[in-house]
């Protein structure tokens, strides 16, 4: 999909079909990993993939879906926070390419079970994540949406 078209496609989902395939997953992971961070520093974040009933079912606000992919920071600052939203965009950018509806969620990170994320990270954003029958197709965004300020 060509990236105005997906940009403009993008719908929050909350209604999921099934889990979606690994190779899908993978792409989805791999966008994640070439989001950017700030100073680079990559070693201080971490992807926790949630699949097991068990866990999901003790999370509140995703929707029953079949994955919630969260990533954690260490010591997050404003930095962080705004580099772990960049990330979750691309992943569900991503998901749109796929076919895989995703919603990104951080109302869920609260109801993350105790020992689900790796000692000394803090989660700080989370995907819902999983098939569809949503069409994704491109709608008309108003230039009104944001009030705008130029400085020339």
């Amino acid at each position: 999909m060509e990236t105005t078209n997906m940009i403009n496609s993008r719908k929050a989902i909350r209604e999921y079909k099934g889990q979606m395939r690994d190779w899908q997953l993978d792409s989805i992971l791999k966008a994640g990993y070439a989001g950017p961070v700030g100073m680079g520093e990559y070693e201080n974040y971490r992807f926790t993939v949630i699949q097991d009933e068990k866990v999901l079912s003790k999370m509140n606000g995703i929707y029953d879906a079949p994955t919630v992919i969260v990533i954690s920071v260490k010591d997050p600052g404003q930095m962080e926070f705004i580099s772990t939203g960049c990330v979750a965009q691309n992943m569900a950018l991503e998901a749109e390419n796929q076919r895989v509806g995703a919603n990104l969620n951080m109302a869920c990170l609260g109801s993350i079970p105790e020992g689900v994320i790796p000692e000394g990270f803090t989660p700080t954003f989370a995907i819902t994540l999983g098939l569809t029958d949503y069409e994704f197709s491109p709608r008309a965004i108003s230039l009104k949406r944001f009030k705008t300020n130029f400085v020339k």
